[in-house]
């Protein structure tokens, strides 16, 4: 579980990626329709969430973004908590569930992750520094293109029948900084899904993406729903021609 940060901007990450105006459509419209689902705030996070979402109108050059965001307290003698955020196209989980947990409690889910970096996390975001922002990534599987992910609309997992041309690689762009007045942690997210049989065919990428599937912890396998499927995708990745697969 590498955390494989990098230093990233702000204007970029927050700024408009979708030209057509669909991911941005689609977010206003989950918010109409269903805004309990996505957005909370905590009453001590207010003033927290009215500097972030200032951050972000700022470095998007816009009104709101694209991007999906989470508030953490940014008291460096304690383990951060959720006080606000606005998720509309989560991966299998909840942002108003999440509110008021530290951050431990919101990765105790994630098999093994506590234990590998969870030190590591602690210490990176007590050292963040205002002015500084960091990217990574984060990926898993879907039976979709959808973005919203949300528990609550019961979406088709992947299963045993799936081929590479029904799978979707979901691929999470994260952003982090510290807000500079009330020194919250702000954690952003973009979510892109790409079909697997697309990504697979780049040179190397089915070779490693076989690879990761194969080696991938059985606790891990299950969280990410990938028990059913992950013997077909490993099957099929490994049959790739050479020059589809080759390093």
């Amino acid at each position: 579980m590498p955390i494989g940060l990098r230093p990233g901007s702000a204007t970029e990450f927050w700024s408009r990626w979708d030209p057509s105006g669909a991911v941005l459509a689609e977010r206003r419209r989950w918010l109409m329709s269903h805004p309990e689902h996505f957005g909370a705030c905590l009453p001590e996070g207010e003033l927290a969430q009215q500097e972030a979402l200032e951050y972000i109108q700022v470095s998007a050059g816009a009104e709101d973004s694209e991007s999906d965001w989470v508030l953490l307290s940014g008291d460096r003698d304690r383990e951060p908590k959720v006080l606000a955020g606005q998720v509309v196209f989560p991966s299998q989980w909840s942002l108003p569930e999440k509110l008021g947990l530290p951050i431990s409690a919101v990765h105790a889910p994630v098999p093994g992750l506590q234990k590998a970096i969870g030190p590591s996390i602690d210490t990176i975001l007590a050292r963040l520094q205002v002015g500084s922002g960091w990217i990574r990534e984060n990926w898993g599987f879907s039976a979709s293109a959808e973005l919203n992910y949300h528990p609550a609309r019961n979406l088709p997992q992947l299963t045993a029948g799936a081929g590479l041309e029904t799978t979707w690689i979901r691929l999470e762009t994260q952003f982090l900084t510290r807000l500079p007045q009330t020194q919250g942690i702000l954690f952003g997210i973009r979510v892109h899904p790409y079909r697997l049989d697309e990504v697979a065919a780049l040179p190397g990428l089915g070779a490693r993406i076989a690879h990761a599937l194969r080696t991938m912890p059985e606790a891990m396998v299950a969280y990410k729903g990938l028990s059913a499927v992950r013997p077909t995708l490993i099957k099929i990745l490994s049959q790739l021609p050479e020059q589809a697969s080759a390093e």
